[in-house]
């Protein structure tokens, strides 16, 4: 018997199980249930090349590519799911009352803008390629079908929407999630994968950084540091990674969680890929252990942390579960990170407060604090390369390197420097869809 939106959206708790159905798209094992995490490293530097993802980070993509298809399929199937939810959610808004309505509509938009981020920032240029980010990014897709047969209307097959029109619906989008999520959800668990105020103001922070807009991205770090929900670096950075402490350290702001009953598989689960107990297709490049301010004692370097197996070494972010591993999306961590960085570039000078910000990540683990350099570059430099060290296999690889306009450095042999800007440095549109849909245009270079 077929079930359709009127007996799904008839009671409120049923109203409460669609809306944890969001969680479990966002789980997409093609997409952020583990795999465009990896693309992303897999193109930045500290990630060794692994020969199992074929010519993904090499750069050498065809348009043709199955997984390039694969990703985007995932990615639009979670968009989906969260405009098909808000869709029947409107058309049953009174069953449950505005206010109630106004809390689900905000995860909603919260898992549609986290999937965007990631999807226009592996298919297009980054932001700052053109002056106005006025170059083409991925459609723009907020609204639903709303039948089968409606799914077929031509009106569907969108064009790419600029980068800009992207990124301004993904501001606006976690805006209203972050004016409308409670600060935590009643228990450790369920406010780590759950959307909240502070993984919607700490999402903010990192796409403002990207766009260049300094002061909002600040702005956006103080709602998460000033959150009632008390977020803190945990003592030890390892607590973020070691199943079960990651479930209530207060660091972790937002993971997608993952089970051995939901697990993407072996061939997509983040913790196989990079775990020596599982497929162990992902080491780390040697370059990586050599960064500068990485001394031999520093917690992130040592312990649990660093796993040698055979002639590999390997993060130990994954080391302990490999179906099971939460896939990492935001940490207080990174949100003071991205503070530093918004700090040190508004600042006319060398900003004291951005670096006693760095200095308090490094004393957590134990690292040697340092003085203030020299000039506000030589600091932006050195908020990087602490960026590097502690987001490393977090999905972080690419994307810092591109908005920031440095090019990715040569990994040995396997692969020369990467020029920021070129044609190859975003995937190709999918070919498939290319054909199905010819509203969209595909990135040059892969004509």
């Amino acid at each position: 018997m077929a079930i359709g939106p009127e007996d799904v959206f008839n009671t409120p708790a049923r109203i409460e199980k669609a809306a944890f159905g969001l969680y479990n798209a966002l789980q997409n094992a093609e997409f952020l249930g583990g795999r465009a995490l990896i693309y992303i490293d897999q193109r930045g530097n500290d990630a060794s090349v692994a020969a199992y993802f074929g010519q993904i980070p090499t750069f050498n993509l065809l348009s043709n590519n199955a997984t390039v298809l694969a990703a985007w399929t995932g990615a639009y199937r979670t968009i989906f799911e969260a405009n098909y939810f808000m869709a029947n959610l409107q058309a049953n808004e009174s069953v449950i009352g505005a206010d109630a309505a106004s809390v689900y509509y905000a995860e909603a938009k919260f898992c549609r803008a986290l999937t965007f981020y990631y999807l226009v920032n592996i298919y297009a240029q980054t932001y700052g390629y053109t002056a106005d980010a006025s170059h083409p990014g991925v459609p723009l897709m907020i609204t639903a079908p709303t039948s089968g047969g409606d799914a077929f209307d031509p009106k569907w097959k969108l064009p790419r929407a600029t980068v800009k029109q992207v990124y301004d619906q993904i501001i606006q989008d976690l805006t209203d999630a972050a004016a409308d999520l409670p600060d935590d959800w009643g228990s450790a668990y369920a406010t780590r994968t759950r959307a909240t105020k502070g993984a919607a103001n700490g999402l903010l922070s990192r796409v403002y950084l990207v766009t260049g807009n300094w002061p909002q991205a600040d702005a956006a770090a103080d709602r998460v540091i000033a959150s009632p929900e008390g977020y803190d670096l945990a003592a030890d950075p390892y607590e973020n990674f070691n199943r079960p402490t990651y479930e209530t350290t207060p660091e972790i702001i937002f993971n997608i969680a993952m089970n051995t009953s939901d697990n993407p598989n072996t061939n997509n689960a983040i913790g196989q890929h990079y775990s020596p107990n599982g497929r162990a297709d992902i080491s780390i490049n040697p370059d990586y252990l050599e960064l500068p301010n990485f001394a031999d004692t520093d917690k992130r370097k040592i312990g649990d942390m660093i796993v040698t197996s055979g002639d590999f070494v390997y993060t130990g972010k994954y080391a302990k579960t490999t179906f099971d591993s939460w896939v990492p999306i935001l940490r207080h961590a990174e949100v003071l990170l991205n503070k530093a960085e918004a700090l040190a570039r508004i600042n006319a000078g060398v900003s004291q407060e951005a670096l006693d910000i760095i200095n308090e990540i490094r004393d957590r683990s134990d690292a040697a604090l340092l003085p203030l350099p020299a000039s506000k570059q030589a600091l932006i430099d050195l908020i990087l390369n602490e960026r590097r060290i502690e987001l490393a296999f977090e999905g972080f690889g690419m994307i810092d390197f591109v908005r920031t306009k440095r090019n990715i450095p040569a990994r040995g042999a396997f692969q020369p420097e990467q020029d920021w800007n070129d044609n190859l440095t975003p995937w190709p549109i999918p070919f498939q869809e290319t054909q199905q849909n010819t509203s969209l245009g595909q990135n040059p270079g892969y004509d």
